[in-house]
């Protein structure tokens, strides 16, 4: 009897050292050591003051570059795919995790791009009617583009109309699985094959061109979805416009307001309110438009009507709103034209929330999430405008300030999100411990994340513009 009770004693201690170990290697306390503080921080800050320090700037005629490949898919369902006709019949439309298997299109979606030359400086902006700018794809177009036209991964500004009614089954790993479908390679080569050809084509189009910028407030199409009426609001919807010699022109929206009209009731692919703008500004005689989802962490949309209604009242005022913007603008056919693009170090990965001050640790969370091998920040000034790109989903309120900053100082900006990587949801550290779902599922790298990137930011806008800020 004796022995029998020691035995059940062992094995009980070894059951419980065995979930004492699963415990301590899932589980972590939040890591909240200032930014400043950490390696990660230093070893970035030298290495983005190294890229500022050898940036090069030009002065002179500006060169401009339009195209735009269209990216519907062919869908029939119940047949097998045939990617190389563009046939994909399984497509679970991504950013939702209980989306639909596309069924068919309500709307065409396409890749666009931009191609921007001064001297020897040439940016290419590229965006989409697709949710993110998966990593997968960006890599594959960087070494596409890299072959075929010298281009670097730092001269790709890459964005997305963030529509949640595009293509899924690009991203890997659980968590890719769980928001856009079962990882599919012949999804991320069809579409990386597609934006390489729109690169390609933009900077074949280059010619003689001028550049303005403007913006208009638009408070009632974006709310801030954390706080509410109370929450501060970006509400600036940013408008560029590119003209070449002989007339052909092109505009740039950006705006806050996330596209998330169309939800998962729908087994129909398209652009929702972004689309929209873009049919409407090139049914009004603009050559091309594009659009760029901005901060649009913690801001969502607004506006009248339900679903199709709804996506054409904000696509509608938008466009409306560009085309007053554009009649005021100044435009600018000699330009101070430069960029900088930096790697990013970045915090232990601190995803899953199990309790205020505990979430899944670095290990456990890496099963779950795909390597995240490279994440960039970037910035573009040309002459009184600047333009940045974070690989995340920025809350709107972090871009107010910055924004009001160097608008005092003479200067317009913008900052668009989805620049080939995608690290969740970065919200104010006041945030942080929210009881939402930016926070808590969203968050994946800890409350100083927020102020880490904007200390990036502002270290460029310093920069790029010679002002203390």
């Amino acid at each position: 009897m004796r022995k029998a009770f020691k035995i059940t004693l062992k094995i009980l201690a070894v059951i419980l050292i065995v979930i004492a170990g699963v415990l301590y290697y899932s589980i972590s306390r939040i890591d909240t050591t200032p930014y400043f503080e950490t390696s990660y921080y230093k070893s970035t800050i030298d290495r983005l003051n190294d890229a500022l320090k050898n940036r090069k700037v030009a002065d002179g005629q500006l060169m401009a570059g339009f195209a735009k490949v269209n990216i519907t898919p062919k869908i029939e369902k119940g047949k097998p795919d045939d990617p190389a006709h563009g046939e994909f019949n399984h497509i679970k439309m991504s950013g939702f995790g209980d989306g639909q298997i596309a069924a068919g299109v309500y709307d065409s979606i396409y890749t666009k791009a931009i191609a921007l030359r001064s001297g020897d400086n040439l940016v290419v902006l590229v965006s989409g009617d697709i949710l993110l700018m998966p990593p997968e794809v960006a890599d594959l177009v960087k070494d596409n583009v890299q072959k075929k036209l010298g281009l670097s991964r730092g001269q790709l500004f890459f964005g997305a109309t963030h529509t949640h009614s595009s293509w899924g089954n690009f991203v890997p790993g659980l968590i890719g699985k769980a928001f856009a479908g079962e990882y599919n390679p012949e999804v991320v080569k069809w579409l990386s094959g597609k934006i390489t050809q729109v690169i390609e084509n933009a900077v074949a189009d280059l010619k003689p061109a001028e550049i303005g910028t403007g913006y208009a407030h638009a408070p009632n199409l974006v709310k801030n979805r954390i706080i509410g009426k109370t929450g501060r609001l970006n509400d600036k919807f940013t408008v560029i416009s590119v003209k070449q010699d002989g007339g052909k022109e092109a505009v740039v929206g950006v705006f806050a307001a996330h596209p998330v009209v169309i939800g998962e009731w729908s087994d129909k692919m398209g652009g929702d309110y972004p689309g929209v703008f873009q049919k409407t500004l090139e049914s009004r005689g603009v050559d091309m438009a594009m659009f760029f989802a901005g901060t649009v962490g913690s801001h969502t949309n607004k506006g009248k009507g339900s679903r199709f209604e709804k996506i054409k009242y904000i696509g509608t005022a938008l466009a409306d709103s560009a085309m007053a913007v554009m009649s005021r603008i100044n435009y600018a056919d000699s330009v101070n034209f430069s960029y900088v693009t930096a790697n990013v170090d970045l915090p232990k990965l601190q995803a899953i929330y199990i309790s205020d001050n505990l979430r899944l640790s670095p290990q456990a969370g890496s099963l779950l999430f795909p390597k995240i091998d490279m994440s960039y920040v970037q910035a573009m000034k040309v002459n009184d405008f600047i333009w940045f790109t974070m690989p995340c989903e920025l809350s709107g309120e972090y871009a107010i300030d910055l924004k009001n900053a160097l608008e005092v100082v003479g200067y317009n900006s913008v900052f668009t999100s989805f620049n080939g990587q995608y690290l969740g949801y970065v919200v104010p550290e006041k945030y942080y411990f929210y009881d939402t779902y930016e926070a808590r599922l969203m968050g994946w790298f800890g409350p100083s994340m927020g102020d880490y990137m904007m200390e990036l930011e502002y270290t460029m806008a310093r920069d790029l513009t010679g002002k203390r800020l």
